[in-house]
């Protein structure tokens, strides 16, 4: 009994140093070290304030799929609230998890009894048909039973729920190339493609140009969102108690918006690049990617 004890109370002190590490790291700003340090005491003890704080920390470093995984985790363990202070908390959970959610996507991913997935070449595990939540955008999601390997791409897009299902029955496919049909051989009227490629370069140029200047809008908008952040004192914000705050979300509402805005222009314009380059200097024959019978692996993406 008296070993016993001894072997615990290390633990429950090196629990109490960490938590006050962690603290004091979150009211210094650096957030992402202060979630780690609450992950460790998660890992240590499994407790409602590590997951509801793991959580606050993940959306204040901008990682909204943690988020979501650990606010709705926090909602499920925590208590009822019994006094002001602990309602304002439990409110400023739930106000993260909602704003968190406006930025994810979310896969809903079924697979057969035995099987292992992977998400974008990670591990996943799956919690009966819970939705898992991801970034906006394209993934990889995997799924392997005994000897056979399924791969499906999918595009999530912000506040879209997608459901991907493995059926234990698919067929097996690999994808292999084959030569497509030869374009024409005559060549495009000069004055046309000089046209169209003058106009490519241009709307290429004007669009990475607009998400240059986006992406320096929203880096402007972060950096007075922290300020003010901090400013505040203690609380950084996390719980929206003090009216700077609102500013703060404003801020940071700017920041979120234009930096979307400005990915999609670059994307946009990396797109126009490419698509002229190509049709400058393709003009005779493409090759398409067909689906032959045999392999292990199935490749669709939707």
């Amino acid at each position: 009994m008296t070993a016993s004890s001894g072997r615990a109370e290390p633990v429950k002190d090196a629990a109490t140093r960490l938590r006050a590490q962690a603290n004091v790291a979150q009211e210094e700003g650096r957030f992402a070290e202060s979630r780690e340090m609450w992950q460790a005491l998660w890992n240590m003890e499994r407790s409602q304030v590590a997951a509801c704080n793991i959580g606050a920390l993940s959306y204040r470093i901008g990682d909204a799929p943690a988020a979501v995984r650990w606010l709705s985790l926090c909602k499920e363990i925590m208590r009822q609230p019994t006094t002001l202070q602990e309602r304002e908390l439990y409110e400023s959970r739930l106000f993260d998890l909602a704003r968190a959610r406006q930025l994810v996507g979310e896969l809903r991913i079924v697979a057969p009894a035995g099987a292992s997935c992977t998400l974008d070449g990670e591990p996943l595990v799956l919690e009966g048909d819970k939705p898992v939540p991801v970034d906006p955008g394209h993934h990889i999601v995997a799924a392997t039973l005994k000897d056979a390997a399924v791969k499906v791409g999918v595009d999530v897009r912000r506040g879209e729920l997608r459901e991907v299902r493995f059926d234990q029955t698919a067929p097996a496919l690999r994808p292999t190339a084959t030569k497509g049909p030869a374009l024409s051989d005559a060549p495009p009227g000069s004055s046309l493609r000089t046209g169209l490629l003058v106009g490519g370069i241009a709307a290429s140029t004007v669009f990475l140009a607009l998400g240059g200047v986006l992406m320096v809008v929203s880096h402007d908008a972060k950096v007075s969102r922290d300020e003010i952040a901090r400013g505040v004192g203690g609380n950084n914000c996390l719980r929206l108690i003090a009216p700077a705050c609102k500013e703060a979300l404003r801020y940071e509402d700017t920041m979120y918006t234009t930096r979307d805005l400005g990915a999609a222009s670059f994307i946009t314009g990396g797109v126009l690049a490419v698509g002229t380059l190509g049709f400058a200097l393709f003009t005779r024959s493409h090759t398409e990617v067909a689906a032959s019978t045999s392999g292990v692996t199935l490749t669709r993406v939707w």
